[in-house]
């Protein structure tokens, strides 16, 4: 296995390295994006309970944890990205605060380990970009009840891709683009108007 790095942008853990497998199916998301994410999320991540849905090298949830986030759990279906970040969450000493499921996020939204640590107050979810099936997905989710009422989800995608204006009971709140990675948020309530935010990396 060959790997590279990246790192933790701010927090407890600030400047702390992220092992990442190179290649592997794994994309981590740009800096640039993650800045601009937990910038969005501002005060709502100190306390909150968040999942981090196709996590590869778990940067998201782990800059969620750095930041404050009281727990957090992984789901990642490739066995080596799976037991690095094991190994990453042991050695940042976070055992206590999270769990890695290793399994197809299908599968995992109905584990008991995911289950029992609900409802999340925020969900990130985070396929590949030619994944084919990510709007059947986040409705397989929505129906799973793992969302607080008031929680918010973020879904993560090329950013020419339209994402849906509504899955079930959510409804698209925001749209920004970095470069290739669009975000979008949905939210239970419906917003007064959709707001779109864009970068001019090329």
């Amino acid at each position: 296995m060959e790997f590279s790095s990246i790192r933790i942008i701010a927090g407890a853990l600030k400047g702390r390295k992220i092992p990442t497998l190179q290649g592997q199916g794994i994309r981590p998301t740009s800096l640039r994006a993650r800045e601009a994410l937990f910038s969005i999320l501002g005060s709502s991540i100190p306390g909150a309970c968040v999942a981090d849905l196709f996590a590869g090298s778990g940067a998201i949830g782990l800059e969620a944890l750095s930041r404050g986030a009281k727990k957090v759990v992984f789901v990642e279906q490739n066995p080596e990205a799976g037991q690095t970040l094991k190994k990453t969450l042991t050695q940042f000493k976070l055992g206590s605060q999270s769990q890695v499921v290793i399994q197809d996020v299908a599968l995992a939204i109905q584990n008991p380990y995911l289950v029992g640590w609900r409802p999340f107050d925020v969900l990130y979810i985070d396929p590949p970009y030619q994944f084919e099936h990510s709007h059947q997905l986040l409705t397989e989710i929505e129906h799973t009840d793992l969302v607080a009422k008031n929680g918010l989800v973020i879904y993560e995608h090329f950013s020419k891709r339209k994402p849906p204006l509504e899955i079930g009971q959510w409804t698209l709140s925001r749209t920004a683009k970095y470069g290739d990675t669009g975000l979008s948020f949905y939210r239970a309530q419906a917003p007064a108007n959709i707001e779109t935010q864009g970068g001019n990396e090329s």
